[in-house]
This record gives structure tokens, C-alpha cells and sequence, in this order.
């Protein structure tokens, strides 16, 4: 298989015996760092960073923004395909998870793989600098902005807000919802919110209906797409709960874009405060 830069170089040849134009500077800039996103908030992050001269493929999910769908898709973020893996031959592939499929490429296409899946808000930060640091760039002066904007969140909510119980909702049958080591069950302390089940140390877990009945909370929290009907799936819910023992208002319902609540990007801090109000309205 053709390297990357003999095939730059092919290229560039072939152009110029077509063209008869001169070779820029600018056309020889083969060197430029190429990655692969199997991450959709990987994939964010690098339009974000004004970065996405570096992206030549993406996984099938990495539909934000519009001008990601354009991209080649390499297939499913846990099984790429590798033909396509080994045709692009990127300096390096973001994922959040690994799989048997990401091991096996690993080692007989000898790829970088670079895991992205920050547990809060200040490792998406650490995260954004390290990527444009691999890509040959430094964005520092945008990341503390975005830093600067995270922190004032937070001393808002901290003098200002009483302390919610909020129920994060991924499931009824059976019961899912997420734990300490989520990112979504870290930002939202920046609302001055405490998770239901923060105090489970890992990522998501199952619970059962009596560890709801225990504790009900103050608000549920619940992704929904885009052509979900949220006055359907609000009642859904509350028949749910009702089912348990506990009696829910619509009040206590906040719905949110499921792509921007799950996935730790820039979006979704852009998105917090207005998430933070919806959690501390009252009921």
C-alpha cells in the first residue's frame, strides 16, 4: 500500500503534467496532519477548533455540523470499516470506546489511535488544546475563553441556586441512568444540581424501582431527537413514575436535544445555561 505522502506526490505530479502549472508551496503541504473521527464529539470539536482542513472521515453518527455529512463515512464508530481505514491511512483515528474491530486495525494497519471521552468539563478543555497540538496548532487563547465561559457558570449557580435532585433518564424497562463518572452528571453540578445516583462511581448503571421510591427527584432529565413528539413522551413519563408510586408535574420534565445533552463538546456548554434555568425552575 502507497503511503500517504507517495500518493500526495503522485498526485501532485500528475497535476502538474495535466495543468503545466507550476508546483506551489501550498501544493506540496503534504505534510499536513490528517485525522479520522469515529466520535461525533470528536468530530464537533475539530469544526469548533476551525481545525476541519485536518478531518478527511468521519463515523456514521457525526451528523453536526452540516458540513461534517459531506465528509467520507468509515462506517460504525465500534466496527469502521477497515478497507476504508487503511485507503485513507490517517496520522491518527479519535474514538471514545475501543472494540475488538479498533484493536485488530490497530496493529495490522499499524494506526495512532487517540481516545476522547472527557469525564468533565475542564478534560474536554485539556482535551481541545491536546488535539490542535497534534494537528500542528494552538487554539489556547480559544480554549480559555471557553474556560472563562464554564467558570462563570459556575459562580452563578453557586451563590445563586438551592440544591435539585435531578433523575437523568435512559431508560425505563429496565431503569438506566447515569452515575458519577458520566460527563453530563458532572456538568450539570455547574447548575448547582446533584445527580440522583452521583454517588455510584462509575459511568452509567442500572437501578431499581425501589432505589427510585427512596429518593424521587426534583426533575427529570430526558434526551429526546428531533422527531420525537415531546407532549407524547412527556406523558409516557409520567405514566411511568406514576406506575412506581411518584406523581410528576410536566413541570418537572426537561427535555434536551439528545445529541447536545450526551455528547461533551462546545455545543453543549453553549447550551448549559439555559439547561441550568430549566433544572432550577420551580416546579
Amino acid at each position: 500500500m502507497m503511503n500517504k505522502k507517495g500518493t500526495s506526490l503522485r498526485s501532485i505530479g500528475l497535476l502538474y503534467l495535466l495543468t503545466g502549472a507550476a508546483i506551489s508551496n501550498t501544493a506540496l503541504s503534504f505534510e499536513t496532519p490528517t485525522v479520522i473521527s469515529l466520535s461525533p464529539a470528536a468530530t464537533e470539536l475539530i469544526y469548533e477548533l476551525k481545525l476541519e482542513n485536518h478531518l478527511i472521515a468521519v463515523d456514521k453518527n457525526s451528523n453536526f455540523p452540516d458540513q461534517a455529512k459531506q465528509l467520507p463515512n468509515i462506517g460504525d464508530a465500534f466496527n469502521p470499516n477497515l478497507e476504508l481505514l487503511a485507503h485513507y491511512n490517517p496520522d491518527f483515528v479519535i474514538h471514545f470506546s475501543k472494540s475488538q474491530t479498533l484493536d485488530a486495525a490497530q496493529q495490522s494497519l499499524k494506526l495512532t489511535l487517540v481516545p476522547m471521552q472527557p469525564k468533565n468539563m475542564e478534560e474536554l478543555f485539556k482535551q481541545a488544546e491536546e488535539l490542535a497540538s497534534r494537528l500542528q496548532h494552538s487554539r489556547t487563547e480559544q480554549v480559555n475563553q471557553w474556560r472563562q465561559q464554564w467558570q462563570t457558570l459556575n459562580k452563578h449557580y453557586q451563590s445563586n441556586s438551592v440544591s435539585k435532585k435531578i433523575f437523568i433518564y435512559l431508560g425505563f424497562n429496565p431503569i438506566y441512568t447515569l452515575g458519577k463518572n458520566a460527563f453530563l452528571s458532572q456538568s450539570l453540578h455547574s447548575c448547582g444540581t446533584q445527580g440522583l445516583f452521583d454517588d455510584q462511581n462509575v459511568a452509567s448503571l442500572m437501578i431499581s424501582k425501589e432505589q427510585l421510591l427512596v429518593s424521587p427527584p426534583d426533575k427529570v432529565l430526558v434526551g429526546i431527537s428531533i422527531h420525537e413528539s415531546i407532549p407524547k413522551r412527556t406523558q409516557q413519563i409520567i405514566d411511568e413514575f406514576k406506575a412506581l408510586g411518584i406523581t410528576l408535574t410536566t413541570n418537572q420534565i426537561v427535555f434536551a436535544n439528545q445529541d447536545i445533552l450526551f455528547r461533551p463538546t462546545i455545543r453543549f456548554l453553549d447550551y448549559l445555561p439555559t439547561l441550568c434555568q430549566q433544572l432550577q425552575r420551580e416546579n
